[in-house]
């Protein structure tokens, strides 16, 4: 058997953590979607192995070392996520609070632990013995498998992506660093009922990182966000200023009334799909019963030892839970108590959904629980949903890394350490780096909008002041996205399917500048013309770009924030 858990393989995985994990802080706060980091931590590891041979002097490196890298990297990667930076935290942050870096360190790193330790008690579950597919760490386990039976096609994969990235870091640095020859956008200069839309940045913004979430979201979602954006930005934002309902055309000024048509459709994209799906519902809470008794025979097999060490470090991380909410966040340990057993049940839920479907239901999770803590205020209830969010985004992504492992036939035990070892090094990174970025770009503004920020605040606005502190008609509006919303999910389930617009995708594109979407869909656009030209470019190609562009924008969006608060950059 070739070793597995080296030190190689961790280092590697920690070095690529470190950048994706920060690069994805950046991501979050502009678009609110993130790259896992799987497939591209698969393919650097590979090739830099690869191409660096005197690093494999002793022995070859392994397939089982590549995925020890992948799962350590990948699990650095979501650490923005979990610890909350992509929502709750800014959404507290514009609602009037701040909070000290090693604060959100240890509450990001002490709900990462729990996740993991909750993916590794539902593995037997749901990998072993009901076989759930986990599409995106089934798609990992068998790049792993293919790359080492052919290599070249790997490293053109990795060629790609490399490409991708460079191609990104240098618009981006030309956009936004020293000189400035290319503009942030470029406005269409529409304008509607008297009213210009120049004002809400009606135009094209040239992101590579938007342009590649489009690639990535696919031609459906990319045109139900333009058709959202056309709606909310292009319609309703000149019947607001006619009518006086907003007091300026701007982003920020139009952003808090669009919030809450946006806000029903993404709730009803969201969890209607989930409620729907009864039968997987059930089967979640029939995990629970189930969980401790294959959990106590797994046990026999292991020693006192090992189990002492995970109880200790279930017991480490609530304290820090626990500590840390009262302490910093001003949040009754009670209430973080029942936060956290509310969140366990909810990461069952959510992993199987996960395992199903591929789509790890996060959102609609933090939301359930924003809800019912409502009575805890503002912050109390983003800090109860930050609690559920972070807890199952780290179960998805550890079920995700054991599926993969799966595939390779790797150890769990040696996968729980690389886990572990990911996470961790992710809580130090975000954090800082989270405070750099929001220190150079604001948060919501249009350079860093922050929608899914201002969806959280919206919910515990909405939930602690009721429907008599909204703006003139945002509650009909909201009502109305809601309707929308649900027969849309409707009609998604059917033959229609392809043909209907993304609720979710129109919501999210109601409460970030109208430019992404136009991006979004130029990215879409761009790489199917790409295709045509030139036929060799498959669909793993295309991802590999996607994935590159993703990375090198956000990747030297927080160098150019660094650079911003020495000076160096203005």
């Amino acid at each position: 058997m070739p070793a597995e858990l080296t030190a190689r393989a961790l280092l590697v995985g920690c070095g690529i953590g470190a950048v994706l994990a920060a690069a994805n802080v950046y991501t979050g706060l502009k678009i609110s979607v993130i790259d896992g980091g799987s497939i591209t931590a698969t393919l650097l590891g590979f090739t830099l192995f690869a191409t660096f041979s005197r690093l494999s002097r002793r022995s070859a490196y392994s397939a089982v070392e590549n995925n020890i890298t992948q799962t350590t990297a990948s699990s650095a990667a979501i650490m923005g996520f979990a610890a909350g930076l992509g929502g709750p935290v800014p959404g507290m942050a514009l609602a009037g609070q701040s909070f000290p870096a090693w604060a959100i360190t240890i509450w990001g790193a002490s709900l990462a632990v729990i996740g993991i330790l909750a993916g590794a008690l539902l593995r037997r579950k749901l990998i072993v013995e009901d076989g759930l597919p986990f599409p995106t760490g089934s798609a990992t386990g068998n790049l792993i498998e293919t790359m080492f039976a052919a290599r070249a096609a790997a490293i053109r994969r990795t060629r790609l992506l490399v490409g991708g990235a460079l191609f990104a870091v240098a618009v981006t640095w030309f956009r936004d660093g020293r000189p400035k020859l290319i503009p942030e956008m470029t406005l269409f200069g529409l304008t509607v009922g008297g009213v210009s839309l120049n004002a809400v940045s009606f135009g094209m913004n040239w992101s590579p990182m938007v342009g590649a979430m489009g690639v990535m979201m696919g031609l459906r979602a990319a045109l139900s966000m333009l058709i959202g954006a056309t709606i909310g930005w292009g319609m309703l934002v000149p019947w607001l200023a006619r009518n006086h309902i907003v007091k300026e055309v701007s982003f920020s000024g139009c952003t808090a009334w669009l919030v809450w048509p946006g806000l029903g459709l993404l709730l009803a994209g969201s969890f209607l799909p989930l409620l729907l799906d009864g039968r997987s519902i059930m089967r979640a809470f029939r995990d629970l019963g189930g969980l401790a008794q294959a959990q106590r025979t797994h046990d026999r097999g292991n020693a006192p030892s090992a189990r002492r060490v995970g109880l200790g470090l279930v017991l480490a991380a609530v304290a820090g839970v626990a500590l840390v909410g009262q302490e910093v966040f001003h949040f009754h340990p009670l209430a973080t108590l029942a936060a956290l057993a509310l969140a366990l049940v909810l990461a069952v839920v959510s992993s199987r959904a996960t395992g199903e479907t591929d789509l790890a239901p996060v959102g609609p999770v933090g939301t359930i629980t924003q809800i019912l803590f409502s009575r805890f205020g503002i912050s109390g209830s983003m800090l109860a949903g930050s609690i559920a969010f972070g807890t199952s985004a780290q179960a998805a992504q550890t079920l995700w890394a054991f599926k993969a492992g799966q595939k390779v036939n790797a150890t769990p035990r040696a996968q729980l350490i690389a886990q572990l070892t990911g996470a961790l090094l992710g809580a130090l990174v975000v954090a800082p780096v989270y405070m750099v970025v929001v220190r150079a770009y604001g948060i919501g503004s249009e350079a860093l909008p922050a929608p899914s920020a201002i969806s959280w605040k919206a919910t515990a606005e909405a939930m602690r002041g009721g429907l008599a502190t909204l703006p003139l008609h945002a509650g009909m509006a909201g009502a109305i996205g809601l309707g929308v919303g649900a027969l849309l999910a409707l009609l998604g389930r059917g033959r229609l399917a392809r043909f209907c617009p993304s609720p979710a995708a129109m919501g999210i594109a109601l409460i970030m500048p109208p430019s992404l979407a136009v991006a979004a869909l130029a990215g879409v656009i761009v790489m199917r013309v790409a295709q045509r030209l030139r036929p060799s470019l498959d669909q793993d190609g295309v991802m590999a770009i996607a994935a590159g562009g993703l990375a090198g924008e956000s990747m030297m969006g927080v160098v150019i924030a660094v650079l911003v608060l020495l000076g160096v950059v203005r």
